[in-house]
């Protein structure tokens, strides 16, 4: 009798352990991902100090180096003059831009322009003023280059 007692409860302990195994399925009736929460993307907004935040956003990958993630930070029309690719491998290699920079004034120029202003800290010393356009474009503000600059680029040449 002993040994018919230890298999069954050998038994119904093998169904408890299988059984929370299973897969779970929702009580409710309810969709699986019906739990997870929901993320909505939205847009910057379309004012004068998001697109400052965009312009500090570049000065910052600019010092530490990440020419992929300012070239991305583009305008689209700047993007199709000159590749990633061709920008991440001209710039490594040109002097370096600045220590430091520094929002100086931002202005609305219209609904979807601004104008930055600026001061860097010249790698020799010193300091540059300078002025930067941000366009929105799709939801989100984006850096116009300096045409001198971006012309530099095309021709394979630092600005």
């Amino acid at each position: 009798m002993t040994r018919t007692l230890r298999a069954f409860a050998l038994g119904v302990l093998a169904l408890l352990i299988v059984g929370g195994c299973s897969s779970k399925k929702p009580s409710s009736g309810t969709d699986e991902s019906s739990d997870r929460p929901t993320v909505v993307v939205t847009a910057q907004p379309q004012d004068p100090q998001a697109a400052r935040v965009a312009v500090e956003q570049v000065f910052s990958l600019l010092v530490g180096g990440d020419w992929a993630g300012v070239w991305e930070l583009w305008t689209t029309e700047a993007q199709s003059q000159v590749t990633k690719d061709a920008y991440v491998n001209l710039i490594s290699g040109c002097p370096e831009q600045g220590k430091s920079y520094q929002v100086t004034d931002v202005k609305s120029v219209d609904a979807t322009t601004a104008t930055v202003k600026w001061k860097r800290e010249k790698p020799a010393g010193g300091t540059e003023d300078g002025t930067t356009t941000v366009r929105y474009e799709n939801g989100t503000w984006r850096v116009e280059p300096d045409p001198a600059a971006l012309a530099a680029y095309k021709r394979g040449a630092c600005s």
